[in-house]
């Protein structure tokens, strides 16, 4: 078995169990990618024990749930979570996994807190899915401004169409908010793109910044920086959120000092709260987290806010944070519509080893 698979069970095992029985616990369950030793399971796994132990949050009890980010072994873990007698979820997934099962969680009345999926199909509904993070069409207007006023054009994007609940309204809502720039575009699959194809696409096109429009924490993304930038040596390059991971800085190799991350969250320089808990994060598990840890260590506080206020059901959780509007976190306040979405500005980090800096 991979060690690093290992680690996540045990993990799990150590944070999830009962524990003192003194008082109700509301369950919570976290549905990410632990298969294979996932860096990002293993964060999000660790995040939510940080958040349990440094809270003290002895009413709630987080149970993990592997989806893989597969959309068919997400509606599998969601019928493995509603055997449970889970009501209240915490996704971290992509797009397409969001979709997968965005009917079944409103016919079922389960409240689902996401953390990563941007698509527009959850957007202006009156459901049971909030979210803490941007919408496609708010992320990638966002984006769209900065390339903008740093003069790329023409630009060259390379779409994931793996993804594509994420990446087809993201070059919709790109190509508007550009307002008539010229964007040249290669569509690939990110899991399993031929190299040679994409150098003589490369080629017969021109450009002068790349905008690498991938999620799912996706590290191969890096490499096709470079091959890119192998190419068009001079190219700065622009990716998405959802590629802010420890592990592009080796799949990008030295592409990454030219290279520029929206970030949800400003640079850790500039923001104590998130050092902070990189710092905590660092000295405990001895490796940086994932970006999107925050976003779940954040959801996790906003359901307590919501249980320690009386409220442990669906409907009541829901209600509670609407009503409310704005739920503070470690991180900041968050802020939700009428419709349980979120609005919030893009950080655009050029220094992106210091962020993952030890």
């Amino acid at each position: 078995m991979n060690k690093k698979k290992i680690i996540v069970i045990i993990a799990a095992v150590v944070l999830f169990s009962p524990g003192c029985n003194c008082g109700k616990k509301t369950k919570i369950a976290l549905m990410t990618k632990l298969e294979s030793g996932s860096v990002v399971g293993v964060s999000e796994v660790n995040a939510a024990k940080m958040f349990i132990e440094e809270k003290g949050a002895d009413n709630i009890e987080i149970i993990p749930f592997d989806d893989a980010w597969d959309p068919e072994k997400t509606v599998k873990a969601y019928e493995d979570i509603l055997k449970s007698g889970i009501k209240i979820i915490i996704t971290s997934h992509t797009s397409s996994c969001a979709v997968a099962i965005s009917d079944f969680v409103n016919r079922d009345r389960v409240l689902m807190l996401v953390t990563g999926s941007t698509t527009d199909v959850l957007s202006d509904r009156d459901d049971y899915i909030l979210r803490n993070v941007h919408d496609v069409r708010q992320e990638q207007k966002l984006i769209a401004d900065y390339i903008k006023s740093q003069r790329f054009s023409p630009l060259l994007i390379v779409r994931d169409t793996e993804n594509a609940a994420y990446t087809e309204p993201a070059l919709r809502y790109f190509r508007e908010a550009f307002n008539g720039g010229k964007i040249k575009t290669i569509d690939l699959n990110i899991s399993q793109f031929n190299t040679e194809q994409l150098e003589r696409r490369v080629r017969s096109l021109k450009f002068n910044a790349l905008y690498i429009l991938i999620g799912g924490h996706k590290a191969a993304a890096g490499s096709i920086a470079q091959i890119v930038r192998k190419i068009r040596p001079s190219v700065p390059v622009i990716y998405t959120p959802w590629m802010k991971t420890p592990a592009i800085i080796e799949t990008a190799g030295a592409t990454i000092a030219d290279s520029v991350f929206p970030s949800i969250y400003p640079e850790r320089a500039l923001h104590s709260s998130v050092d902070s808990y990189f710092r905590r994060y660092i000295e405990r598990y001895k490796e940086p987290p994932t970006f999107i840890s925050l976003n779940v260590y954040s959801a996790i506080q906003i359901l307590k806010t919501a249980i320690d206020a009386g409220f442990d059901e669906p409907d009541s959780i829901k209600e509670y944070i609407l009503r409310e509007g704005t739920i503070q976190t470690d991180f900041g306040p968050v802020t939700f519509n009428r419709y349980g979405d979120t609005e919030s500005p893009l950080y655009f980090i050029t220094d992106i080893r210091q962020e993952f800096r030890k």
